[in-house]
């Protein structure tokens, strides 16, 4: 179900062309009080509404016609920042590690990140810089699961970073270790055989291990435990898992309190601590991991690929997903932005979609249909 790449190659061709594919880069900086930031500039993100349910019609757009930026700032362990901005294709593009969306620049390259935000987002524009530092991965060692359509790349080993982002009302700023990789498919992720996966990274005293599983419809599991020493050497070992027994939340999404991996003498223990993010498909955790050569909190996610863009949902991620210059849900103001104020957002913006006295313009980006 999946081909881990090296750095030096480029980007899995033809994902953008095709339907139901999907290409996205990843970026994820946390320090130690639970204060961070996740980046994801993408082409076919499976999160969009109208993508998944389109691909099991058989009716998938390009992925290159969905591009996106989502955006998530943490505080204290508590997202204070949400954005999911889907923009003009023609406003994005992007020359081997160098991305561009809009006014904001990414550039991934040799096992570090440079990325300068300006958006036009509800609670007005946010800028600033998120900045990654780490060292170059090096080519894989061992011997990785292999697909030809699926292709997963780390990008850096031990890595930290800086982000510093402003608002008309607030500044998100901080420091931390960080991971970024990038993903891609010719497919949407179910025809990959992806039922659900999940995803663990931990900084360790000499390296970054990371572990990878996936899950297919008949229930086995396809599992890689990657470690990044601090030289960038790389080792990629298929290892076996052993959950515990599952729970589900609110939304019915299953979920493991306990996960354990293990390829030969190398073993990990992954507990939850604490679940920032909890929805209907996907759910972000800071855990505790302890391994053969120390222990450590680090982060990890689930998600279940079936459940995404189901139709009773779609209406809720709509009210989430922001569309410069373009008509938006009402509801808009309630979830994207700083936490802090959205009710008054909201209320601001229906007061003058309504023309109640008093109420000023809404603001364009936020609209409502």
């Amino acid at each position: 179900m999946l081909r881990i790449t090296n750095p030096q190659e480029a980007p899995m061709a033809g994902a953008l062309a095709a339907r139901g594919g999907f290409s996205w880069w990843y970026a994820d900086l946390v320090d130690d009080a639970g204060n961070g930031v996740v980046l994801i500039p993408s082409w076919g993100l499976p999160f969009l509404p109208g993508y998944a349910s389109a691909a099991r019609k058989g009716a998938a757009p390009t992925a290159g016609s969905r591009p996106s930026i989502a955006l998530s700032v943490y505080e204290n362990g508590r997202c204070a920042y949400y954005l999911l901005q889907e923009i003009a294709p023609d406003q994005a593009s992007h020359h081997g590690h160098a991305l561009r969306f809009g006014n904001s620049v990414f550039d991934f390259g040799n096992g570090a990140l440079d990325a300068r935000l300006d958006l036009e987002a509800p609670g007005g524009k946010l800028t600033g810089t998120i900045q990654v530092k780490g060292v170059p991965r090096r080519d894989v060692e061992g011997r990785p699961i292999d697909h030809e359509t699926h292709e997963w790349c780390p990008l850096a080993g031990p890595a930290t970073g800086r982000w510093s982002l402003s608002t008309p009302e607030r500044r998100f700023e901080g420091e931390g270790s960080a991971y970024i990789d990038r993903n891609a498919g010719l497919a949407d992720l179910e025809s990959l055989g992806v039922a659900r996966w999940t995803w663990t990274r931990v900084v360790l005293p000499d390296r970054l291990r990371i572990a990878y599983a996936l899950w297919g419809e008949d229930g086995s599991c396809e599992a890689t435990l990657v470690d990044i020493h601090e030289d960038g050497r790389t080792e990629a070992l298929p290892a076996t898992v052993l959950p515990s027994s599952e729970r589900r939340n609110l939304w019915g999404l299953s979920w493991w309190p306990t996960l354990r991996l293990a390829a030969g003498e190398r073993q990990m223990t992954i507990r939850v601590s604490h679940r920032p993010d909890d929805g209907p498909f996907y759910q972000r955790s800071v855990v505790h991991v302890r391994t053969e050569v120390g222990e450590a909190h680090g982060i990890s996610e689930v998600c279940d690929s079936r459940r995404i863009d189901l139709g009773w949902q779609r209406p809720l991620v709509q009210m989430c997903v922001h569309k410069p210059h373009s008509r938006n849900s009402i509801w808009l103001p309630l979830f994207a932005g700083p936490r802090e104020g959205r009710v008054m957002r909201l209320f601001a913006n229906l007061s003058s979609l309504l023309g109640l006295p008093g109420s000023r313009r809404p603001v364009r980006q936020i609209g409502g249909t």
